[in-house]
């Protein structure tokens, strides 16, 4: 009998020691699949050695069934313990995927896809400016597809506030439209609005818009960014999204706006500019009311350089 509790003595001693295991190796982070080895997991891992406690558990379902596919976090100094309690708690690493404002519904498609961590395909390719451009939370194993969801429910909400302050004469549509040429005209926020006030000073008097961005977007199909600079021949190529030869806001948006942006368009500025030119220097843009005004900011910015 005394030989017997000496054996669990030691078998007991043995596991708590597998246990208390610490990691000497750097912050890193460790991927469980649900229904394959846990000890072959974390064997590879090589964080706590060939930790024998996990192949126990590997035996018993009632245990091994609590633990979930996911991504879990270990830190220089964490115990095998440490570890196997963070499986057993369920808790997984969350981590955030930042989209930029001015994205378009192509380049954080690619985002996604090109994200290891993610999971499943893209089912449709979502509308123009329906993803709003945020910062989501996320686990390893999540769909791709639940992120285009999250963000499609946020823009909805976005636009349900954006219907109940829009007094322009421009229906929601045109404001997301607008909104996303602004996004691309400039980063400053300061000058959002005045922006915004020449689009539509222009609208309102039948100008084209003779938008940049919106060349860029039909060069690139869709796209968002071309390698090369805008060349006169460039600002004559035929398409409904180029207007500097179409007349009026383009058919869609052309990026997905940000709230400022949004905002801007619904709300712009009171002036009588109808003309802008970027001041490369301060990264910002010199405004006008006429043509001959125009053309002195771009001969002073030249000047400049």
């Amino acid at each position: 009998m005394r030989k017997f509790l000496l054996l669990i003595l030691i078998i007991v001693s043995y596991l708590l020691f597998d246990l208390l295991k610490i990691s000497h190796n750097a912050d890193h982070s460790l991927f469980y699949v649900k229904n394959t080895s846990l000890y072959e997991t974390v064997r590879k891992d090589g964080s706590f050695g060939s930790s024998i406690i996990f192949f126990i558990i590997d035996h018993i379902e009632a245990i091994k069934n609590k633990i979930q596919t996911g991504e879990y976090a270990i830190h220089y100094g964490d115990s095998a313990f440490s570890l196997l309690d963070s499986m057993l708690s369920r808790s997984v690493v969350i981590r955030k995927l930042t989209i930029p404002e001015g994205y378009t519904v192509q380049m954080i498609v690619e985002l996604l896809n090109k994200n290891p961590l993610l999971c499943g395909d893209i089912k449709t390719i979502p509308n123009e400016a329906s993803l709003f451009p945020s910062t989501y939370f996320y686990k390893f194993g999540d769909s791709r597809e639940s992120l285009i969801i999250k963000m499609q429910t946020e823009m909805e909400k976005i636009i349900k506030k954006l219907q109940q302050k829009n007094l322009t004469n421009l229906t929601i549509e045109q404001i997301i439209i607008l909104a996303s040429i602004i996004e691309k005209e400039t980063g400053v926020n300061s000058e959002r609005k005045i922006i915004s006030s020449v689009f539509h000073n222009r609208l309102s008097k039948n100008m084209r818009l003779q938008s940049d961005p919106t060349v860029i977007y039909a060069l690139s199909n869709g796209y968002g960014k071309i390698e090369n600079k805008l060349t006169r021949k460039d600002l004559r190529y035929q398409s409904p999204f180029n207007t500097y030869r179409s007349s009026g806001l383009p058919p869609t948006a052309i990026c997905c706006p940000g709230k400022a942006s949004l905002e801007a368009a619904i709300a712009p500025a009171d002036t009588d500019f109808l003309y802008f030119v970027a001041d490369k220097n301060q990264e910002s843009h010199l405004f006008s009311k006429d043509y001959n005004e125009h053309k002195k900011n771009i001969e002073n910015i030249k000047t400049k350089h």
